[in-house]
């Protein structure tokens, strides 16, 4: 029932069963109010301590407020002291957890999806997000709830809003952001603590319909930094709107800009080639985008652009140690290896719980000296808790991560330099692959024929990533990488084809499409 991020569906607030609730989920992507009850009810029995407690937030959906009394009661019903943050971004119930030391947290989103989706993100007592293991936990549990007689029928579809149980979780976030100025400018000390951005024209700023829209302007213009925000003149949330709709590598002439329906690209204006244009969080604030210009038009500068420039203006008085995913670009780790100030480099699985999971042994040896990467904008960074550190993304900061780097400085954007190329099967009957078997096996026949003078080639996967296989080695001296996986919210296979320099683009380019014949009418339902 948990995917790459938790639990996601389309919001369907009619009244059902719970056993029907469960198969709503997993046969048709539908989330449903005994569903969501179900799922904090698992939380609640499997998380239990004396004394238990929890956080809820939840971003501006239309469903959510009907979801939010769900998740609220479920706790409620199991003993559990409720605190309800109000519309907040995912980060911020991560670091309220940890400052209130409540024993789980929920937050009700379904992060960049459309708004008519939602779901649930499930935190521990440590702020970690779900494991794969405590998936399984509370998947099963839900299974074993579903067979009981709930009496269900306070749930139901309501249109009134939730309110936070504190009207001070309403700054929460912003002075959260305070506490963390004086270790990002330690951190990244470029800047000597400033916001600069190298333009006459104002930032543009697209939170994407969501809680930020309340608080970050304001922070920022506090700071002497000019923005416009440009998400509030959207329809709902995540419509035409946000980072969800910004795809790394994605460029477009300044005339085809003009024409798209995303309100960030119809506000860029002309600027000099290297200006830092806009910067887009997703609906529930936990990554972040940016646009700079190019000379025919503006560009999408990633997450890894984005982590190079941080490790390029780090402090040099620590060693720092760097997780990337599968999917950021092969050149940022041959650029940070070749740092003197950066110790280790990593390589995870999908998620940015994976991240942290990675860098959480580094962070209490050498807190605050990681970074965690994904080419999807998500940064996961350091941050002060009552225990010492925890490891979170979150989008807000980011952005003042990156500007305290330098980012905004005319021509400051450098992009890893490698390659990347991602394909997907779609739809996909996903139990067909596994990463092992007669269709991995004729994966790696294809890669010895498509690249026969391929050297030093090894397959293997991750053990976060059960499904995935991962193929590497070097070709005319290139070092590739080839990920096979399916995802975890969609019914689709995707193929993901990397390299640290773009001279070995055809050869692989070459290789997507083999695979692409061959695992397609094998995975095509």
């Amino acid at each position: 029932m948990f995917g790459t991020d938790g639990i996601r569906g389309e919001v369907d607030l009619r009244p059902c069963g719970t056993r029907e609730a469960i198969d709503a989920l997993v046969d048709d992507r539908r989330l449903t109010l005994p569903l969501a009850w179900l799922a904090g009810q698992a939380v609640a029995r499997t998380l239990d301590v004396e004394g238990a407690k929890v956080v809820v937030g939840w971003d501006d959906r239309p469903g959510n407020p009907a979801l939010v009394q769900a998740v609220q009661d479920a706790f409620q019903t199991a003993g559990w002291e409720v605190t309800l943050l109000g519309t907040c971004a995912t980060p911020l119930v991560h670091h309220m957890l940890l400052k209130t030391r409540a024993s789980a947290g929920v937050m009700i989103t379904a992060s960049h999806n459309p708004v008519e989706d939602s779901g649930l993100k499930v935190f521990d007592a440590a702020g970690r997000k779900s494991t794969p293991e405590l998936e399984v936990r509370l998947s099963r549990t839900m299974l074993d709830l579903a067979q009981e007689d709930h009496d269900l029928l306070h749930l139901k579809d309501t249109t009134a809003g939730c309110q936070a149980d504190d009207p001070r979780f309403e700054r929460a976030h912003a002075a959260w952001l305070d506490a963390r100025m004086t270790d990002l400018t330690a951190m990244f000390p470029d800047t000597g603590g400033a916001l600069l951005h190298d333009s006459t024209m104002p930032l543009l700023l697209d939170l994407s319909r969501g809680s930020a829209i309340a608080w970050l302007p304001a922070w920022l213009d506090a700071r002497e930094l000019s923005v416009e925000e440009v998400s509030h003149m959207a329809s709902a949330m995540n419509r035409k709107c946000g980072a969800g709709e910004l795809a790394p590598g994605k460029r477009w002439t300044w005339e085809e800009a003009a024409d798209e329906d995303h309100l960030l690209l119809r506000h860029v204006r002309r600027a000099p080639e290297g200006t830092l244009l806009g910067a887009a969080l997703d609906g529930d604030g936990d990554r972040c985008l940016l646009l700079v210009a190019e000379s025919e038009g503006p560009a999408v500068v990633d997450g890894d652009a984005m982590a190079l420039r941080l490790l390029e203006s780090a402090a040099r008085d620590r060693t720092w140690t760097v997780a990337a995913s599968i999917e950021s670009d092969l050149a940022l780790s041959s650029s940070a290896q070749a740092m003197a100030h950066v110790g280790q480099v990593m390589e995870t699985a999908v998620g940015d719980r994976w991240l942290a999971v990675a860098l959480a042994e580094a962070s209490e040896a050498a807190a605050p000296c990681v970074i965690g990467v994904e080419d999807s904008g998500h940064l996961v960074l350091p941050s002060r808790c009552p225990d010492g550190w925890s490891l979170v993304g979150d989008g807000a900061a980011s952005l003042v991560a990156v500007l305290l780097a330098g980012l905004g400085r005319r021509g400051a954007v450098r992009q890893p330099g490698g390659w990347k190329k991602r394909v997907s099967i779609a739809p996909a009957e996903r139990s067909r692959w596994t990463g092992e078997g007669p269709l991995a096996d004729a994966v790696l026949a294809t890669v010895h024929a498509v690249l026969p003078h391929a050297a030093e080639v090894a397959a293997g996967g991750l053990e976060a990533e059960p499904n995935l296989l991962m193929v590497q080695g070097t070709v005319d001296g290139v070092r590739f990488s080839l990920g096979v996986r399916n995802s975890g919210t969609q019914a689709k296979t995707s193929l993901s084809a990397r390299a640290d320099h773009p001279r070995a683009m055809a050869q692989l380019d070459a290789l997507l499409m083999a695979l692409d014949d061959v695992l397609r009418p094998e995975l095509t339902p």
